[in-house]
């Protein structure tokens, strides 16, 4: 199930006439924010990947965005196979 909402007063109010039963456990996904400069924040799993790649960059060739990106599919096949 899919159910959209908004936050009010810090609270978080399901859109429409979605009826949840007390206790229900629930996933709460939101589209990514924009940073003040206008900028997409990375996804979590890309901040989960960055501290395996600092360090990359002090190298006389760091690598390209194409190629940090493959090492980010990489790993994700590793994890989800």
């Amino acid at each position: 199930m899919v159910a959209h909402g908004h936050v009010e007063n810090g609270v978080i109010v399901l859109d429409g006439d979605v009826s949840l039963p007390e206790g229900q456990k629930v996933t709460v996904v939101t589209p990514a924010l924009e940073e003040d400069n206008g900028t997409v924040a990375p996804s979590q799993e890309r901040q989960k990947a960055l501290p395996e790649l600092i360090g990359i960059w002090k190298t006389d060739n760091p690598p390209t965005d194409a190629e940090v990106d493959q090492i980010i599919d990489e790993a994700r096949m590793k994890k989800y196979g």
